[in-house]
Formats: C-alpha cells, sequence, structure tokens
C-alpha cells in the first residue's frame, strides 16, 4: 500500500496490481500528470443519463442510511479519470464522471474503492482524489476488476457493511464469476451497465457465424451455455440435405430478456432496464439496478427508489 502525501494535500492510498510493492510503475503513477490524451472519450446522451441516475440514487443512499450503525462503501470497478467529454450536436463538453460524482455525495460514505486499469486514465483518477476533500477515504487501484475486487470485497464484514457497486465494463469485460461474488454480499446495490451492442457482437444472427471465441465470450459473460438454445430458435431446412441453419431473432428483445432472467437467478431483485440509445437504431446499452440484499424490507425499498431513478 502506497500513501502520497504531498504539497500539503490530503493523503490518498494506492493500491498496485495484487496489493504487493509498488516498484517503479507506482512511483511513476503517483508523479504522472494528466494530459488530454488521458481524457475518457466515449460518452454521448446516453453517458449522461446512466451518471443522472446514479448520481440521485448515491444522494439518496446515504441519506437514507446516514443514521443506520453501517459503514457505508463505494465502489466503482472501470473508475476512468474521474470526468467525461461528452460529444453532441453542440461540440463537446465535461461532465463529471462516476468517481466524481461519488466524491462529492453528501453525505459522504465512509469509504470509496476505484479501480482502474488504464494507467494514463489512473493517472487523472490520482490527480482528483489528491485535491479533494473525500481524498483520504479512498483507494485507487490500477488493475483488472476481476483482479482486485473478490480480494477488496472479502476485506468487509458485509454483517455491518453495506454499500453500492457501480459496474460500467469495457464491453463483455464483467464475467459471470465477478457478478456472483458480489452477489454474495447480500450488502451491495449494483448499478450493471450492459453492453448490448456487444452482446450482438458475439451473438451472430447465423449460429453458424458465432465462433469459439464468440461462444466463450457469452458464456463467460451469461454463466452458462444455455443462450444458445435460449436464442437460436429460428431452423430453416437445408434444401440440399446439409446442416440446416439456424438463427436467432434479429431484434434485441430476446437477448436483452435472457440476461436480465439470468441476473435473476444471481440476484434477489433486478430491476427493468433502462434502455440507452444512440441516435438511432437499437439501444446500445441496458442499465439494470440489482440489490443483492434478501430481506424483504431492504429489497422493497431499494426497488421502490430504483424505479423511480430509473424510470420515473
Amino acid at each position: 500500500m502506497y500513501t502520497f502525501e504531498g504539497n500539503g494535500r490530503p493523503p490518498w492510498k494506492w493500491i498496485g496490481a495484487g496489493y504487493g510493492t509498488i516498484g517503479k510503475q507506482g512511483e511513476e503513477m503517483t508523479q504522472g500528470k494528466a494530459t488530454a490524451s488521458t481524457r475518457n472519450r466515449f460518452g454521448g446522451a446516453w453517458t449522461e443519463e446512466k451518471l443522472e441516475r446514479l448520481k440521485k440514487y448515491l444522494g439518496f443512499y446515504t441519506q437514507a442510511l446516514k443514521a443506520q450503525p453501517f459503514q457505508l462503501v463505494y465502489v466503482d470497478s472501470f473508475a476512468g479519470t474521474g470526468r467525461c467529454h461528452i460529444q453532441g450536436a453542440s461540440g463537446s463538453r465535461v461532465i463529471d464522471g462516476s468517481a466524481k460524482i461519488a466524491l462529492d455525495c453528501s453525505p459522504a460514505f465512509g469509504a470509496y474503492h476505484f479501480i482502474e486499469k488504464k494507467k494514463a486514465h489512473a493517472d487523472e483518477l490520482g490527480e482528483l482524489l489528491r485535491d479533494h476533500a473525500n481524498g483520504p477515504r479512498a483507494t485507487l487501484s490500477m488493475s483488472g476488476a476481476a483482479d482486485i475486487l473478490p480480494s477488496l470485497l472479502n476485506r468487509y464484514d458485509w454483517r455491518s457493511t453495506r454499500g453500492v457497486l457501480f459496474l460500467d465494463p469495457y464491453g463483455l469485460q464483467c464475467s459471470w464469476q465477478m457478478l456472483e461474488i458480489i452477489a454474495s454480499t447480500k450488502a451491495l446495490d449494483v448499478f450493471f451497465l450492459v453492453s448490448l451492442s456487444g452482446l450482438f457482437r458475439q451473438a451472430a444472427v447465423n449460429r453458424r457465424a458465432v465462433d469459439s471465441g464468440k461462444a466463450s465470450a457469452l458464456t463467460r459473460f451469461l454463466g452458462t451455455d444455455e443462450w444458445k438454445r435460449a436464442l437460436y430458435v429460428n431452423e430453416q431446412p437445408d434444401l440440399f440435405g446439409d446442416d440446416p441453419t439456424v438463427t436467432r431473432d434479429k431484434g434485441y428483445e430476446a437477448i436483452l430478456q435472457f440476461t436480465q432472467r439470468r441476473l435473476g437467478e444471481a440476484f434477489p431483485y433486478v430491476s427493468q432496464p433502462l434502455l440507452l440509445r444512440g441516435h438511432k437504431g437499437p439501444p446500445l446499452f441496458a442499465l439494470f439496478f440489482m440489490v443483492s440484499n434478501p430481506d424483504p424490507k431492504a429489497i422493497a425499498l431499494a426497488a421502490r427508489v430504483g424505479r423511480e431513478i430509473l424510470h420515473g
């Protein structure tokens, strides 16, 4: 563990990959400066929409639990830089990313854990942490979420801890095993952004076009190969006696429904998703709100608020 204390700024804790000795790379991380090349340039209107939902829920969450005897934690598994550059019809503008939104939340969380694999993005996020009043509450890990998240979550006694986890992976980087680990805490509320476009790319309309790599990616993400039978239901006989052509429906509905059903097998509560679209065409993403706490009262409250925030 590395603690930065310089220039009179509040310390923030740096955790390198594997929680080991930092070495040269970690030293460079703490000294690096953010440049224009580090900026997150992936946003459209859908980005602002998902972040607005997260902001509303975090504000509700810490206010609702401030008098409860729980330690409150926020976990951002694909944290980015803390800022987003949104490209719209009127040009580019900068908005707060998920990390900055969480740090600004009042009342504050007791602890913040940010995970960001890309060095340039982690550099810029580190600058934000050094300057922010809640920086001393934060840890920053430069590693993949799959490498860090299990040991991070294992550090807490979830009987006395509650939290919110923002899961906003690039494509299908989140595995089913990771989701099961999150659900096993029985204490985390989760915002999970599912890349429908990523699922489309792997699940080609024609089953023959789904090669072993694509099939493996789908099974890793969904935690089962049942998708083969659930999605590919249209069979057309071949006129020459060869294997029949098997296809899935061209729309997004079947993939979305199967994904939602699978999530419901891991989490006690899964919301109807908020569909996020680009300028035209099918939805690009589905934002799910999920509750891992099986207590009926916790589910009822979180579900009501989650519905209001996602669809109100």
